[in-house]
């Protein structure tokens, strides 16, 4: 994990930092644009509540942040660990998983790039209800909480938009809810797999970052239990499997699946 803390003077960081590097790892530094980092005002990744904000607010966001690089694989969030900044997927892939003793877990939704970690636990839950992982390499812009809940007290427009992402949310998981307590292995599946290509990835082909065990936790099945439905939904001709990347081929079907369970 990287971090780069952005409450630090620009000029006195340089200055320090190029005494300690050789000739070669300045120029490195300078092209890769180390010491050009966007901060909240310029940044172009921001989210659109962020787009509310005055000046002054987004300098307050600003110096209380930081931004964390994570490799695939690695752990971003701990359930039950201490829950001090709202996390923003600036690029990368994430799933959001509740741990459940025993070789289960549920997968309770996966984030691409420009979704919020943690707003339902503003002015509530101090601790994490869940645990957060990278599925492919992701930059993270880690916001002090404290940033939020009083920008929600004092920018209406900030806070309504706030709401109305933790309200998609909730509606989102009700829906899993019915999907998983009431649809059977073909339309869980099926809805797992529209999930990915209409609101992940956005595209019928896509790069399945996630192993047949994650599809499974997301689908609410066992591990063997995707294996089985994904080579049947293969076989069928609903789906192929290439080089990585998955395809949806006949997505009527699938809907079919998803509707009728």
């Amino acid at each position: 994990m990287i971090l780069r803390n952005k409450k630090v003077d620009l000029r006195s960081f340089v200055l320090q930092t190029l005494v300690t590097l050789s000739l070669p790892e300045m120029l490195f530094y300078l092209l890769a644009g180390y010491f050009f980092m966007a901060n909240c005002p310029e940044c172009k990744n921001k989210s659109s509540c962020f787009k509310f904000l005055k000046p002054l607010e987004l300098d307050f966001a600003n110096n209380r942040r930081v931004e964390l690089t994570y490799k695939k694989g690695e752990h971003i969030a701990k359930q039950g660990s201490f829950l001090t900044h709202v996390l923003f997927l600036q690029t990368g892939l994430v799933k959001i998983y509740k741990e459940i003793p025993g070789d289960f877990n549920l997968i309770l939704t996966i984030y691409s790039d420009g979704h919020y970690i943690g707003l339902p636990h503003l002015f509530s839950s101090e601790t994490f209800q869940y645990s957060v992982a990278a599925l492919e390499d992701s930059v993270i812009c880690a916001i002090d909480r404290t940033v939020f809940e009083e920008l929600i007290l004092s920018n209406p427009q900030f806070g309504r938009e706030i709401l109305s992402t933790v309200n998609q949310r909730t509606l989102y998981h009700y829906n899993k809810i019915v999907t998983m307590t009431r649809k059977q292995l073909n339309g869980s599946m099926a809805d797992a797999l529209l999930y990915l290509a209409d609101e992940v990835f956005h595209a019928n082909r896509f790069k399945l970052s996630l192993t047949r065990k994650d599809l499974g936790e997301f689908a609410g099945m066992s591990h063997m239990s995707a294996v089985r439905v994904i080579k049947s939904f293969t076989r069928s001709g609903i789906i192929a499997e290439e080089r990585g990347c998955l395809e949806i081929l006949d997505k009527k079907t699938l809907e079919t699946l998803s509707k009728n369970g």
